[in-house]
């Protein structure tokens, strides 16, 4: 089977086949291991599980033999392996060890009953589909390549490391990019589709197969999550909707405009990035899970759909006293750095204020509401941290240095808590069982997170734009507060009155929340500051669980039922009016990505050159040539290269060099350029009126219109 774009049925077929040998496994291991969870959540689980098998297994066959289909086999050949090991070795548990299993009702609706309200899922779930279906390189009537607007940008990216690491099964990974560069971007996200890649398959489904069970898994997962944390379905549906549909105030924006100009409110579906969501000439930067997060972004999207059930796990772990589930959440989360850094911190940051709440929990069995009334002042104290540095920074200029000192002052004290309570855990009997589990989860993560973290992250980051000081985020001239009343609307609102209101049990349900808040808004953890909000989000989402069990005691104090629908449509309404209409331009947004030329000469690409051969192109971020071939250029686009930390200046020069004097082969010869590719934008991009002087040492290898492949003499 040939790797090509196109694929064949054989390809697919074979494909998708390893994919769901590995999701067979996981569900094995899920429903052996699990069987006091119900089925919702073992299938969930055990699909988490496949996902993490394929994504790790071939990689650790792949650092002897290189990224292709014998390691792949001999990933599979092990997997299976301990799939029956584990079996056998439950089996003779269970003989020895009893357990408690849930019995599902006999009653005829018992479905409707425990499974109806995750029918929610299944409309978002079909509009990703379709999205993800009409933008990820469908072929258009002129032989084109299409796409929409949130994914003309990062899928460029994704499609070069699927391509090039499926191709030239050099492990680790090197930039096709910056070719020589080790890639230290969690790469796991993409080789999940490298594999289905490497049998044969077309990119199309190798690019989309994957990423529907991933979608799956975080919707799922924060339905399951939202209802084991709120212990009411309506509550999880409605925290659930909150999530996924969020949106502040920016329609205001549009609907005070139309008053003006006609088109205002039209442009948010013609218009590129001009939605409620997205929207800078209003300071509106929250934009939406769904089609801005978890449709273009890969890593987010993966890393979610390991992250959320393994906190779900945690829960599970730490708050019903299944301590084996430690465990369970420690290998899932120490195989996170390498598929979403981002999650992995968010981890850590829920992991310490959960450490803290259940030490303190144990310890104090009567703790009492009005004890608790510290965690309200530590919030009170939050707000007027924030409110504070944001008055001073509009009178005088504050350096990264003050940030990145408020911001490790917070996280010492954070950690000197922490021992605190594991060493008062320790000492005490009914609380050192937990300690020492939080002690192993620790060790499990450690065990398996460093390596990654030495190999590649630590690597990468060690430049000046990635950790440092700074504050606020993303807003750009609001006051602190008001920039997230209108960017994170009415679940914001709900969530500081219910502070203020709220039981002492729901100080657990905003503690992670509010620590991840504080070290994001002081601390870059990437060259791109806009990127913090991979962590925020994750804070946003125990607010929403917070708004929702809020939002249902207020409803719940009216008895008339006309009533609580109105309060329920109402608040819904405004907190996802916002999100629908970005969804509505997300569906009818159109773009040329790739022309016909470039489509047509990157086929001939596939078939005529070797895997590793350099193609000097231009350094457009929807480069064909890297994305769809997965050759390697001499340097790719800056919005990709700078926001990895990658020093890239010196190939761009040269790459402008070497298309306005082809004559002179020096630079030629240091990229060990085989091939040129000249398209209009590489004319437009460096002056090319006439391609004689290339006829000097180059001739044409094959043409499609007004696109050319040159090959050295």
């Amino acid at each position: 089977m040939v790797i090509g774009m196109d694929g064949s049925l054989l390809g697919n077929v074979t494909g998708i086949g390893y994919f769901l040998a590995y999701q067979a496994a996981g569900l094995v291991v899920a429903f052996l291991a699990l069987k006091e969870e119900e089925k919702a959540v073992r299938i969930l689980l055990g699909s988490v599980f496949g996902s993490v098998l394929l994504q790790w297994m071939p990689v650790l066959f792949s650092f002897g033999i290189g990224f292709n289909r014998i390691s792949h086999v001999a990933a599979l050949v092990m997997t299976g392996v301990l799939t029956v090991g584990f079996v056998l070795f439950w089996q003779k548990r269970m003989d020895r060890v009893a357990i408690r299993v849930k019995k599902a009702s006999d009653s005829k609706f018992s479905f409707w009953k425990e499974y109806g309200y995750l029918l929610v899922v299944l409309p978002v779930f079909l509009f990703f589909t379709v999205l993800l279906s009409a933008h990820t390189i469908p072929f258009a009537e002129d032989g084109s390549i299409h796409t929409g607007q949130a994914t003309f940008g990062d899928m460029n990216m994704h499609l070069s490391f699927i391509t090039s690491i499926a191709k030239q099964g050099t492990f680790p990974p090197e930039y096709s990019l910056l070719p020589g560069t080790k890639l230290s971007y969690p790469f796991l996200c993409d080789t999940i589709s490298s594999s289905l890649y490497l049998w044969g398959g077309s990119l199309r489904v190798a690019y989309i197969f994957p990423m529907l069970f991933a979608i799956c898994q975080v919707l799922f997962g924060v339905l399951c999550f939202a209802k084991e944390v709120l212990k009411n379905r309506t509550k999880a549906v409605i925290a659930w909707i909150f999530f996924f549909f969020n949106g502040g105030f920016g329609v205001y924006y549009f609907i005070k405009g139309v008053s003006k100009d006609s088109t205002v409110f039209t442009r948010i579906f013609t218009e590129f990035y001009q939605t409620p969501t997205n929207y800078l000439d209003g300071n509106i930067r929250w934009t939406n899970v769904i089609v801005d997060m978890l449709l273009p972004q890969r890593a987010t999207l993966f890393g979610w759909a390991v992250l959320i059930p393994t906190l779900l796990v945690l829960y599970q772990a730490v708050f019903k006293k299944n301590r084996g589930y430690f465990v369970i959440a420690a290998i899932l989360g120490g195989c996170l750095p390498m598929i979403h850094t981002h999650s992995f911190l968010a981890m850590a940051f829920v992991c310490a204020m959960w450490l803290i709440y259940s030490v303190r929990t144990e310890l104090n069995k009567e703790w009492k509401s009005k004890e608790s009334k510290i965690e309200l002042w530590v919030l009170f104290g939050f707000f007027l941290l924030m409110c504070s540095l944001d008055l001073v920074r509009k009178g005088t200029e504050v350096s990264e240095a003050v940030y990145f000192a408020i911001a490790l002052v917070g996280i010492f004290a954070i950690a000197i808590i922490c021992i605190v309570f594991t060493v008062r855990g320790l000492k005490n009997k009914k609380s050192r069982e937990l300690v020492l589990n939080w002690g192993i989860l620790l060790g499990i993560v450690l065990l398996l997170a460093l390596p990654q973290l030495f190999i590649w992250t630590f690597q990468q980051a060690q430049g000046e734009q990635f950790v440092r000081g700074y504050f606020n985020w993303a807003n750009l001239d609001d006051t602190y507060l008001g920039f997230y009343v209108k960017n994170v609307g009415i679940v914001w609102i709900l969530s500081i009155v219910a502070l203020v209101f709220t039981r002492s049990r729901n100080y657990f349900l905003v503690s992670p929340s509010f620590f991840i808040w504080f070290v994001a808004e002081l601390l870059v953890f990437q060259p791109n500051v806009y990127d913090n909000n991979k962590i925020l989000y994750i804070g946003y989402l125990f607010l929403c669980f917070l708004s929702a069990d809020y939002l249902v005691e207020i409803a719940g104090k009216f008895k008339n039922t006309a009533i609580k629908g109105i309060i329920y449509a109402g608040v819904l309404f405004l907190s996802s009016i916002s999100a629908i209409l970005t969804m509505g331009r997300e569906y009818v947004s159109d773009y040329e990505l790739y022309s016909k030329d470039e489509v047509e000469i990157c086929r001939y690409i596939e078939k005529n050159t070797k895997a590793d051969d350099v193609i000097l192109t231009d350094t457009r971020h929807n480069n064909g040539v890297a994305s769809l071939t997965g050759r390697n250029i001499v340097c790719g686009a800056g919005t990709f290269l700078y926001y990895h930390g990658l020093s890239y200046q010196q190939q761009e020069a040269d790459v402008m060099a070497m298309y306005q004097n082809p004559a002179d082969l020096t630079l030629f010869e240091k990229y060990n350029v085989s091939y040129i590719y000249i398209g209009n934008s590489e004319r437009n991009n460096y002056g090319i009126s006439s391609e004689d002087a290339f006829l000097q040492n180059f001739e044409v290898e094959y043409q499609s219109g007004d696109a050319a492949l040159y090959c050295r003499k």
